[in-house]
This record gives C-alpha cells, sequence and structure tokens, in this order.
C-alpha cells in the first residue's frame, strides 16, 4: 500500500472552505443583484426613497400650501394648526415622535422628520430608511422589505451551507468505513485479505501501520502452525522410536517370567512388566493426542440437535456399561445445529469417560444437556470423590496426571484437554468444578449456529 498517493486531509478540508466561501460570496452577490432589479424595475423603493420624497415635498408645500394630497405615499404626516392638532395619519407611538421633532428638533431612533410652516399651519414629515414594496397592498401587508429580503437569503445560505457540509460528512463517513472495516477484520482474526485504501493520505497511513501489522500476524501463525506441525511430526516419530525399545524389555521380562525365579527377582520382573505396561499406555495416549492436534478441526456442518443427542446418549449407556456404572440421562429439545459433530461428540464421551473411570461400580454418572441459543452446555456429574485444589486448576492441561487428586493411578487428563479444544473452536469453555456433596462435575459449553438462520 502505497500512502503517497491519494488526497491530503488537509486538502479536502480547505475545498470544503472554499466551497462554503464560494457559495456566501454567491449568495451576497444574488442578494445585492436581487435588490437593484426590484429597484430598477419598480416593484420595490430604494431605501431613501422616503427622504428624497420628503423633501420634494416639502419644497412644493412651501409654495403651494400644506394639503394632505401632496404628502407623498412612503411618508406619515402631523398637521398642526392654530396650535393644534389638526390631522395625522401616524399611531401614537410615531404621533409623540413626530410631537417630539416639533418641539426640540430631534428624530427619535428609527423615525427621521422634516417639518414645513406655511399660511399659519404646520406640517411635520415622517419616513424612514428602508426599501419598500411600491404597490400599496403589498405595502400594507410587508413593513419595510429589507427583513423579509434578508431572511430568505438568510435561510438560503444556511441550507447550503447545510447541504454542502451533509456531503462531506458522507465523504468523510465513507472514507472512514474503510478504516473501521479493516479494525474489524482484525479483530476477528481475518487476515487473508489486504484492506485496500480510503483514498486519504493520512487515513491510508494508518491502513498501511494496520496492512504492516495483518501481514506480520498472518506470518505469525504460519510459522506457528509450521512449528506446532514440526513438533507433532518429531513428537510422533520420538514415541515410534520409544515404542521399540520399550517392545524390547516388555518382551525380554516375558521371556524372564517364564524361567525359575527367586522371590525377589520375581518382585523385581513384577515392577518391570507393570511399569512398561504403565509407559505403554502413555505412549499411546500421547500418540492419539498428537493425531488429534495433528488431524486439525474438523469442518461444521449442520446436524439434527435430536440426532446429536441421541448419539451422546447411546455412547453414554455403552461407557456405563463397561464400567459398572450407572448412567443419568437428561435431555431437552435442540433445534438443527451447526458444529463439528464427531469432534463435540468425542469431546462430550472423553468427559464421560473421565467421570466413570472414577465413580465407584454401582454408583451414578450423568449428563444433562441444556440449550440457550446460541449456547449448547452440557453438563456431566458422577458419584466420584470430585476433584481436588490442585485438579480444578490443571485438569485441562494435556499431561496433568490426576494420581493425586483423584484415586486412579495414572491417569492423565488428555481426555479433558480435548474437549477444552474442541470448545474453544466453538467460543466455548469447559469448566470444572464440585458440587455441594464433593462430587465432580464437568461443563461443556460451546456456540452452535442455529441451521436454519
Amino acid at each position: 500500500m502505497e500512502c503517497g498517493k491519494g488526497v491530503s486531509l488537509i486538502r479536502i478540508l480547505i475545498k470544503y472552505m472554499l466551497f462554503c466561501g464560494l457559495f456566501c460570496c454567491l449568495i451576497v452577490l444574488l442578494f445585492w443583484c436581487g435588490i437593484n432589479l426590484m429597484v430598477s424595475t419598480g416593484i420595490a423603493y430604494p431605501a431613501n426613497a422616503g427622504e428624497q420624497m420628503a423633501a420634494e415635498a416639502v419644497r412644493i408645500m412651501e409654495k403651494e400650501g400644506i394639503r394632505t394630497e401632496l404628502i407623498p405615499p412612503l411618508c406619515g404626516y402631523a398637521i398642526w394648526e392654530n396650535d393644534g392638532l389638526a390631522e395625522t395619519n401616524l399611531n401614537e407611538k410615531d404621533k409623540a415622535a413626530a410631537v417630539t421633532y416639533r418641539d426640540t428638533g430631534r428624530n427619535t431612533k428609527g423615525c427621521y422628520h422634516v417639518k414645513v410652516e406655511r399660511d399659519g399651519k404646520e406640517a411635520v414629515l415622517q419616513y424612514r430608511y428602508r426599501m419598500e414594496l411600491s404597490n400599496p397592498r403589498g405595502r400594507a401587508v410587508i413593513h419595510g422589505l429589507e427583513k423579509g429580503y434578508l431572511l430568505f437569503w438568510g435561510l438560503l445560505l444556511v441550507l447550503v451551507l447545510g447541504l454542502t457540509t451533509r456531503h462531506y460528512v458522507k465523504v468523510f463517513r465513507k472514507k472512514l468505513s474503510v478504516l473501521q472495516n479493516a479494525a474489524l477484520s482484525l479483530s476477528r482474526g481475518e487476515l487473508e485479505e489486504p484492506f485496500g485504501k480510503s483514498g486519504i493520505r493520512e487515513y491510508d497511513e494508518i491502513m498501511q501501520s494496520m496492512e504492516t501489522l495483518r501481514t506480520a500476524l498472518r506470518e505469525s501463525l504460519q510459522e506457528q502452525w509450521k512449528m506446532e506441525h514440526s513438533r507433532i511430526f518429531q513428537t510422533g516419530a520420538l514415541l515410534h522410536d520409544l515404542k521399540t525399545p520399550l517392545t524390547v524389555i516388555s518382551g525380554n521380562a516375558q521371556l524372564l517370567e517364564e524361567t525359575v525365579l527367586t522371590e525377589e527377582q520375581r518382585e523385581y520382573l513384577d515392577a518391570i512388566l507393570k511399569n512398561t505396561q504403565a509407559a505403554g499406555g502413555y505412549l499411546e495416549r500421547l500418540k492419539k493426542m498428537t493425531r488429534n492436534i495433528s488431524e486439525g478441526a474438523e469442518s461444521r456442518q449442520r446436524v439434527p440437535g435430536e440426532q446429536l443427542q441421541q448419539e451422546i446418549f447411546n455412547g453414554v449407556e455403552e461407557i456405563a456399561r463397561v464400567f459398572g456404572v450407572i448412567a443419568e440421562r437428561q435431555g431437552t429439545q435442540l433445534p438443527d445445529l451447526v458444529l463439528a459433530r464427531q469432534d463435540v461428540c468425542r469431546a462430550v464421551l472423553n468427559i464421560i469417560r473421565n467421570a466413570a473411570e472414577h465413580t465407584p461400580q454401582g454408583k451414578r454418572i450423568g449428563i444433562r444437556c441444556l440449550w440457550q441459543a446460541p449456547w449448547l452446555e452440557i453438563r456431566v456429574w458422577d458419584e466420584g470423590p470430585g476433584f481436588s485444589p490442585r485438579a480444578l486448576q490443571h485438569a485441562l492441561e494435556p499431561m496433568f496426571t490426576e494420581g493425586e487428586s483423584r484415586p486412579q493411578e495414572g491417569h492423565m487428563g488428555i481426555g479433558l484437554s480435548f474437549a477444552r479444544e474442541v470448545a474453544a473452536s466453538h467460543r466455548g469453555e469447559v469448566l470444572t468444578e464440585n458440587t455441594p456433596e464433593g462430587h465432580g462435575r464437568v461443563i461443556f459449553r460451546i456456540q452452535a449456529g442455529i441451521g436454519n438462520e
């Protein structure tokens, strides 16, 4: 991935600012053109039209006298005669402003005035600096064109800037989605496909770091896989080499057993035979363990839940019969599941076998299936002596010997270790605990996708 290609984040932000500035200038230009167009076409008066009309009316009244028909349309008025207010079209507030100007010559805020005297009459004309519509009906509805005009163009400006910002937010969100998908792929362990590029240089620099991490993780996992399989192969070869001298020792010991031996010699020979037999058992278990690992995880398939449950229960009955214990089964209604069928069955039966091995003859072992989507939970219990504190911590380790924790000597925790591996491959777990009565209990819990989803 090359970070040099792609657009800089600063460039995108500058482009956004330029677009916003361009739109603002365009709105201002249209605003000004609209004002000039309305004035030039006679739709509206300019803002100083009231002042010009008032000045012209004063000039005429000074010559012809004060008459209401000479008062221009953009001006209010108040006429005094014989020191009394004779006529006005102003409201109370504007009339007070006109009186103040007549008495003091001062304009109030927003109102401007001119005064004319002729033939014993006195008139004050009132006007404002604002654009007005030339149509009297429109002017009666809209007082002061600037406010509505400014509001319209202001809202248009906000709308344009909002749409521009929304567009760039979508652009950033789309670019960020590549980064988010890459992070999700890393968290899920999906390391095969490259992440791609976002098109923004700064984001692509982050993507390059994540791509480097992805490549390193993939190579590390591949190397770990090769080392693991090499170790398994070497372990298998070593087990094969160990089996040959062990067979020779066992064979010679059996030949010695047929000769005449003293009591002391026979004790030594029995010890040799017993330990070679135990060593052979260890080698067989180690071979099974390495074979389970080297075979890899079984592919998952759709399995009828009831059929899987019955298959496990049948295996429980066979194991109970072999070990002379009583089996109790408690099932539940299961949907179709997606899981590694053989691995799950073998893992559960390994747990059952472990329970039967540590249960006295005539006592009980039990299995109970529970389903709460998406979790399949299988609980196995026995009436044996239970797990010791040390066994509760290490029972799931492949080479753990339970001779110190349970009465069966020479037992290795390969079955429980395999069950833990199967559970982990299904995003689950295996728990070991003791019941309140002091017996052992193992909980096998996995996630099993529903087949029809």
